[in-house]
């Protein structure tokens, strides 16, 4: 796949392109002082935020699975990486080229760029998306996700998930009925599905010289080798309301997690709880 022609024509069409570890590409319009009209260049921001949209580019204009378009972008992100790292620039025809400054990635518009936004925005590809000209900077437009279809299967296992949740708040309920008055109770900062068990301690129950300190843990729920299969399990529990993180492991892993702050003493009580919401064939372990 040739994955710097299709940086280029996702650049124009959407004036920004996301590329994990390198940056995001922005289309910025500036006003020219000699024609008295605007210019376009592309800056190189540091970071970004994580999303699929050039992935189902590419496999749309491929005509293969989003997972291995994905793939594809990922290779060659860290293909450009190694190059820059050893000095040498990475061009995006017709746009510029990417190189390293002083330790830091940064992109040169070629000096024969030349952006004019689209009046025809039925073309299939198309340089850039139809904008209203103005006299103040644009803000960067992402494309609307597609109306979503029902999928009854989804609803099946909402259902299920709302049973499961029910009883093992039922579970931790009668759990926390056993401890003793004087035990201070401890503070937890939860999701709405999710409420941190109260370990019953009976034998410890008159030594009130024993505390357990409350800290905030980070509970790995699954580790997945692909972004995309990462991202669909992450807003699938964002869409029943659960309070979930995704964060990167390392360039090929990511990981799905839940923060909560609860007694060192309860952590295996709260890691077998998430195991039956969240993965219940799985093993729940804190991390980092």
């Amino acid at each position: 796949m040739d994955i710097a022609s299709y940086i280029g024509q996702f650049l124009l069409r959407n004036k920004y392109c996301y590329l994990h570890g390198i940056g995001s590409l922005k289309l910025n319009k500036l006003p020219n002082k000699e024609s008295g009209s605007y210019a376009y260049h592309v800056q190189l921001l540091p970071g970004g935020s994580i999303d699929d949209l050039f992935a189902n580019f590419v496999a749309t204009s491929e005509q293969v699975s989003i997972s291995k378009a994905a793939n594809a972008i990922r290779e060659y992100n860290t293909e450009i990486r190694s190059l820059l790292d050893a000095h040498q620039n990475v061009n995006i025809p017709s746009v510029g080229y990417f190189t390293k400054v002083d330790n830091h990635y940064t992109f040169v518009t070629d000096a024969t760029f030349s952006y004019q936004p689209a009046v025809n925005p039925a073309l299939k590809f198309v340089n850039a998306k139809p904008i209203k000209e103005a006299a103040e900077a644009e803000e960067v437009i992402a494309e609307a996700p597609k109306k979503a279809i029902i999928n009854w299967s989804k609803i099946v296992l909402f259902v299920s998930l709302l049973i499961v949740i029910a009883l093992a708040i039922y579970f931790i309920i009668t759990q926390s009925q056993n401890i003793s008055a004087t035990q201070e109770e401890p503070v937890t900062n939860t999701t709405p599905d999710i409420v941190a068990p109260v370990i019953d301690t009976p034998t410890l129950a008159n030594d009130t010289s024993i505390t357990s300190a409350v800290a905030e843990y980070k509970f790995l729920i699954k580790t997945y080798a692909t972004l995309s299969a990462a991202e669909k399990r992450y807003h699938q529990l964002l869409s029943y309301g659960n309070k979930v993180g995704l964060q990167t492991s390392d360039s090929i892993s990511y990981q799905l997690f839940v923060s909560l702050a609860v007694p060192a003493i309860d952590t295996t009580k709260v890691k077998d709880s998430i195991r039956v919401i969240f993965n219940p064939k799985g093993t729940i372990t804190i991390i980092k």
